[in-house]
């Protein structure tokens, strides 16, 4: 087989934890071109060589951390990578993607996508300089935050410009929750990946070089980067000028003003339990005193991420990550907490201990209204009054749980765990799918989010494709236009979702797998189709993309099947969809047929509806049938 060569380093890294040893193994211009990077290649790679039933938090399993063919092209906004391998949340296929610097410091070290197999008898953690690879003793590590990680990894190999990708002792102590975290506050957050490194007894991985993947029409790639950026400025999509001038925070009241913002753990509304006075609270406003910079990651020029200082009060930080919006709205309008110095301080200690933020959120407003049910009491809070609002309770807690100390050793592993622990009806208040908490929006409001909660292979998740997207609006209308998906679907009628929904996952699980950032595709007119084939030189068309995208998600659903999944395993709360419908607001009376959504979306993708198995036929057609 010919070696991935145009937009790839073409090189895979095997690390063998145990013992203690590594080795490349080409990575091929068929396997590139099926799976694009990433989870893709990752899925593809994990699945053959992992033993099925494998203990996600045992040896067996495989963790990879992956670039893509976008990341290091010259393309702007692709500056991606993704963490993968078996969720010890759900049980089943687990990954999560983040921004920063690290993803290009990772692929100019030499290589595409490495994966850990085995468990390190002691700590250490993985550095790679322009192709050197080294196993390092990490014990003096192991305690330690994931700034001062972070510091000391580059002090001991003497160079500033090391990028290290760790775990913060959540992740040491295998919370369920637990990110993996770069550039001091950037996350890979999803699928408590965390844990998995921690299990491994993985410290970090920290990367440099100077390597650069050949480009097949290098000049081709920066002349669609010059016409876009100009279109972008000249004429700004509202996205776009949102994200330029206050990231996702500032997006916090136009989607309080939708009813898209959860409240009160899903069962309150944005009329009585957080009427529009406390709006600016929780959005940028009420932060904009405690910003001191902005900043874009690797190679963006919308510069979405910012940082901020609280001097005084109880919860002083310096030079902290800038909450996003599914931050605020979960240790925000979740838990009621209007007290923007603590929501800045919760992050923080996410950032530092390496937990994700909305599980975190999620999980504290599960707490709080089982400690109003009497299910926790003060006797497991250590005397904190646990209550909707009680920033100091809140606080508290949260610090338990990046501990797993006390009441936070129970809620560290996610509100689902923390139920079955609790026991005493407690499942009740338990908002996830599968184990994943849900992300911050809301399925009465554009039921495609509710969809998607539950029909990809990680539940939970906002940015897996589906036709919220469409339902609220659409984003970039050069792929949409080119996949045959409507820029505006009537959110609440079912006809074709299903359809829409496998298209727009399809082309989502490229632009995740690609090393693109999604802001950037769907805040600028970016000609994504253009972009691969001057890279590659693969003459990719629509159809292909549309192709390529549902083989990924169908690889990722045949993992979670091989792994005893059934579809009932994965079911939006009734809460969330609407039984009982809520009495006040935008959406007074509304209730949404998730599950009939998502036999929708089943059946366009050739999955089983009772049992999840895959059409043989399909899996024929994608040409997965050495794999699944």
């Amino acid at each position: 087989m010919t070696r991935a060569r145009y937009g790839y380093m073409g090189k895979m890294l095997f690390v063998d934890l145990t013992n203690g040893t590594w080795h490349e193994e080409e990575l091929s211009e068929e396997t590139a071109r099926r799976f694009v990077g990433g989870y893709g290649i990752g899925a593809r790679i994990i699945l053959e060589r992992m033993k099925p039933g494998a203990d996600p938090l045992g040896p067996d399993n495989i963790f990879g951390i992956g670039t893509g063919p976008l990341t290091l092209s010259g393309v702007y906004a692709a500056c991606r990578f993704a963490t993968m391998g078996k969720s010890p949340l759900t049980g089943y296929w687990g990954d999560a993607n983040c921004g920063g610097d690290f993803a290009n410091a990772f692929k100019a070290a030499g290589y595409d996508i490495v994966f850990f197999e085995g468990r390190a008898e002691h700590p250490v953690y993985l550095l790679i300089q322009d192709g050197k690879v080294e196993i390092k003793d990490a014990r003096h590590l192991w305690g330690k935050d994931t700034a001062v990680t972070e510091a000391l990894i580059r002090d001991e190999n003497d160079n500033r410009k090391l990028k290290v990708a760790v775990i913060g002792p959540a992740g040491e102590r295998m919370a369920r929750i637990a990110a993996v975290i770069n550039d001091r506050g950037r996350a890979a957050a999803r699928s408590g990946l965390g844990a998995v490194m921690g299990s491994k007894n993985l410290k970090a991985v920290a990367a440099i070089g100077a390597r650069k993947p050949e480009i097949h029409d290098k000049p081709r790639v920066q002349a669609l980067m010059r016409e876009m950026l100009k279109e972008a400025k000249e004429n700004p999509s509202g996205m776009f000028f949102g994200l330029t001038h206050g990231g996702s925070a500032g997006a916090m009241i136009a989607h309080l003003h939708d009813a898209d913002v959860p409240i009160k753990n899903w069962r309150g509304n944005n009329v009585e339990d957080f009427p529009e006075q406390l709006w600016e609270s929780v959005a940028l406003p009420g932060m904009t005193q405690y910003l001191t910079k902005r900043y874009a990651c690797t190679g963006c020029p919308i510069g979405c991420g910012g940082k901020v200082t609280v001097e005084e009060g109880k919860y002083p930080v310096q030079d902290a990550h800038k909450p996003e919006y599914e931050t605020l709205a979960a240790f925000g309008t979740m838990c009621l907490n209007t007290d923007m110095k603590s929501l800045i301080y919760e992050n923080e200690l996410c950032d530092l201990y390496g937990l994700d933020t909305i599980s975190a959120g999620c999980t504290l407003a599960f707490a709080i209204e089982c400690f109003e049910n009497g299910i926790i009491t003060k006797a497991d809070t250590d005397g904190a009054e646990l209550t909707w609002g009680n920033s100091d309770a809140h606080v508290a807690v949260l610090k338990k749980m990046c501990l797993r100390e006390g009441i936070g050793d129970v809620l560290a592993d996610g509100a689902k765990w923390a139920a079955e622990k609790l026991g005493r009806g407690a499942a009740e208040f338990a908002m996830h799918a599968g184990g994943e908490m849900l992300a911050m929006h809301d399925p009465r409001c554009f039921p495609g989010w509710g969809a998607t909660y539950i029909s990809d292979s990680t539940p939970g998740r906002h940015t897996r494709g589906g036709t919220a997207f469409a339902e609220h609006g659409g984003v970039n209308e050069i792929i949409y236009g080119g996949l045959g998906i409507p820029f505006k679907l009537e959110r609440y009628d079912p006809t074709d979702k299903g359809k829409y929904h496998a298209l727009v996952a399809a082309w989502q699980h490229w632009a995740n797998t690609s090393g693109a950032c999604m802001f950037g595709i769907d805040s600028m007119p970016m000609d994504f189709v253009g972009c691969i084939n001057a890279i590659t030189g693969w003459g990719l068309d629509y159809p292909e993309l549309a192709e390529t995208g549902k083989r990924i998600a169908t690889l990722l659903h045949g993992f979670n099947v091989r792994e005893g999944f059934k579809p009932s395993d994965f079911k939006l709360p009734e809460r969330a969809r609407g039984n009982p419908p809520l009495e006040v607001g935008d959406l007074k009376g509304v209730t949404v047929d998730s599950e009939g959504l998502k036999r929708q979306f089943y059946e366009e993708m050739g999955f089983d509806f009772e049992t999840g198995v895959v059409d043989r036929e399909r899996i024929t057609a994608l040409g997965l049938e050495d794999v699944l």
